[in-house]
């Protein structure tokens, strides 16, 4: 029904709101639970199917308060070239470390814009949120990636950030 292409970024997706992979599999699976019993076809259906994600990620936290929700009011992907496995572990240490310190808003923005390549404008329009909130939360995102990148004197002697 669906490809395996599009389940894996489906999990992906999960992965990025809930930062743990046993609770991005359970809010996959409640999330396709869910669209399949309303019948929808698979035709046009990614969106709809994130959309779905998205709302039951927002009733889980609410129903267990395991995250502090930011109003809406408020405030590319690196290309990876023939590097040593050294320094590509080293990169991925980074990015674990910067993960960590991301939002779950932020985290939502980095992954359909660094991984499902939105504009500011689509990801303003697929969260229903204002461009200049997802420009600052962008931003945000740039800006401690810069920091834990340039305060990390351990980057190229492999050791774990």
């Amino acid at each position: 029904m669906l490809s395996r292409e599009l389940l894996q970024g489906l999990f992906r997706y999960c992965f990025c709101l809930t930062a743990e992979q046993r609770s991005a599999e359970d809010l996959l699976q409640t999330s396709l639970e869910k669209w399949i019993r309303r019948g929808q076809s698979v035709e046009y259906s990614h969106a709809y199917i994130r959309k779905i994600i998205r709302n039951q990620f927002v009733d889980d936290c609410r129903r267990n308060s395991a995250i502090a929700f930011e109003s809406i009011e408020e405030g590319a992907p690196i290309l990876l070239d023939e590097t040593c496995i050294e320094e590509l572990e080293i990169q991925h240490n980074l990015i674990e470390h910067v993960f960590e310190l991301l939002n779950t808003a932020e985290r939502e923005v980095l992954y359909l814009w660094a991984v499902d390549g939105y504009t500011a404008s689509e990801i303003s329009q697929e969260l229903m949120q204002p461009r200049g909130t997802i420009l600052s939360r962008l931003h945000r995102i740039k800006q401690k990636v810069a920091d834990v990148s340039q305060s990390s004197p351990h980057k190229r002697s492999g050791v774990r950030v």
